[in-house]
């Protein structure tokens, strides 16, 4: 793709999950909540978010493929693939909270390539391409230049995720984390790795990373800021793996806070992990 094409498509996903964020808006705060077969939640603005979404995709760029956490399964021969998460953060959205997001991502022969978070609550835009920077808005957007952990601002989607998820060494590292930096706060999902690539936090650490289309925007967006997102264990980042994005300064004083002798087996509870990936 040339830089023209890679302007394009950062145009497109932005004004994209902008339009479908305004769908979003109509039943933000008077939301019925649905649970899935995994527990987590659902509502039918994910499902028309994402609707509308496909339909866009598929006007635009009819030879594309399409995966979506709420059913868009569209195969293609092509070298591209959307990757769509019509609502990250929905028990945000469920409850009020302004901090959930809308989410693209473009693959290219089963990279992403274009990384894109739209927070319609915020009215607040970030979109990255491999080569191309990092936006927020029509600024570039960049990581912080901390580097004191002391001086550290972490973020983590929430406490009940490290109850859950996490074997008592992957807690007792988080623990370990919370104690060296400044604060720690959990405005997490999508908004805090936005966080991260504005320079806004340094460190956010997860136990569970979430499906593709919860991590897949996020690899250009924080890549093309500055930032490194990798496992706790400094591993590559994969479906239900652990979490650790940073501003790139801090990363290897966060990591070595965990063991990464057995990787992820020795941070995540086998049973949550499996019931999840399956």
């Amino acid at each position: 793709m040339t830089k023209l094409d890679l302007d394009s498509l950062m145009a497109f996903a932005s004004e994209t999950a902008v339009a479908a964020g305004k769908i979003t808006l109509q039943g933000f705060e008077r939301v019925a909540v649905e649970f899935k077969a995994d527990g987590s939640e659902v509502t039918e603005a994910d499902r028309a978010s994402e609707e509308f979404i496909r339909n866009v995709i598929r006007e635009r760029f009819p030879d594309h493929g399409v995966f979506g956490e709420e059913g868009a399964n569209v195969a293609s021969g092509a070298q591209y693939r959307w990757i769509v998460d019509p609502i990250d953060g929905t028990r945000s959205f469920a409850s009020g909270v302004p901090l959930y997001g809308v989410l693209l991502a473009l693959e290219k022969d089963g990279a992403p390539v274009v990384g894109c978070a739209h927070f319609p609550a915020l009215d607040e835009t970030i979109v990255a391409a491999t080569g191309a920077g990092c936006w927020r808005g029509e600024t570039r957007a960049t990581v912080s230049a901390c580097d004191n952990l002391a001086a550290a601002r972490v973020i983590s989607s929430g406490l009940e995720y490290w109850r859950d998820w996490a074997t008592a060494e992957g807690k007792a590292g988080f623990n370990r984390l919370i104690e060296k930096t400044r604060f720690t706060r959990t405005w997490g999902d999508c908004f805090g790795y936005v966080l991260i690539a504005t320079g806004r936090a340094e460190v956010l650490a997860d136990p569970a990373c979430g499906a593709y289309w919860d991590y897949a925007p996020m690899l250009p967006i924080i890549s093309e800021a500055g930032g490194r997102f990798t496992t706790l264990s400094n591993g590559p980042i994969s479906a239900w793996s652990t979490a650790l994005a940073t501003n790139g300064l801090l990363h290897s004083a966060a990591a070595g806070l965990w063991d990464s002798s057995r990787g992820d087996a020795g941070l995540q509870v086998p049973s949550i992990v499996q019931r999840h990936s399956t």
